[in-house]
C-alpha cells in the first residue's frame, strides 16, 4: 500500500485563506445584516429565511473545508464549480443593488482571494496530493 502524501504546503495556504474569508464573511454578514434584512423582506422571504440561508452557506462552506483538507477531490472540484456559478450572480448583486462602495470593495477582495485559493488548489502539486489520497 502506498504512503500517502504530506499536504503540500499551497493547500494549507488555501486552507487557511478560506478559514479567514469564514471569518470575513461573519463579520460582513453581522455589520450587513440590516441591509440584508431589507432585501430578503422586499423580496417576501423575510427573517428566518435570510438567517437560514446565511447559516446553511457558512455550514456547508465549512464542511467543503473540512473535506478538501483531507483530501478529497470531489471537495475542491464542488468548490470550483460553486466559485464558477456565483461570480456572475454576485457581479449581477453589486451592479443592481443599493450596496455601498466599501462592501463592493470588500467584495470583489474576496473575489480575489477566492481566485487564488482555486489557483493554489489546482497547482500541480496540489493535484497530485489530491490523486495521491484516493489511493
Amino acid at each position: 500500500m502506498a504512503q500517502k502524501k504530506s499536504r503540500p504546503d499551497k493547500v494549507s495556504t488555501a486552507i487557511t485563506l478560506l478559514w479567514v474569508m469564514i471569518a470575513v464573511g461573519v463579520i460582513s454578514s453581522i455589520f450587513n445584516f440590516s441591509n440584508s434584512l431589507e432585501i430578503a423582506n422586499a423580496s417576501g422571504l423575510g427573517l428566518w429565511w435570510l438567517i437560514f440561508t446565511l447559516y446553511f452557506s457558512l455550514l456547508f462552506l465549512a464542511f467543503l473545508i473540512w473535506k478538501i483538507g483531507q483530501g478529497k477531490n470531489w471537495a475542491r472540484i464542488t468548490y470550483l464549480v460553486l466559485f464558477i456559478l456565483g461570480v456572475p450572480m454576485t457581479i449581477y448583486g453589486y451592479l443592481t443593488s443599493a450596496i455601498n462602495t466599501f462592501t463592493i470593495i470588500l467584495g470583489l477582495a474576496g473575489m480575489i482571494v477566492h481566485v487564488v485559493v482555486l489557483v493554489f488548489l489546482f497547482q500541480k502539486q496540489s493535484s497530485d496530493w489530491f490523486k495521491s489520497m484516493k489511493k
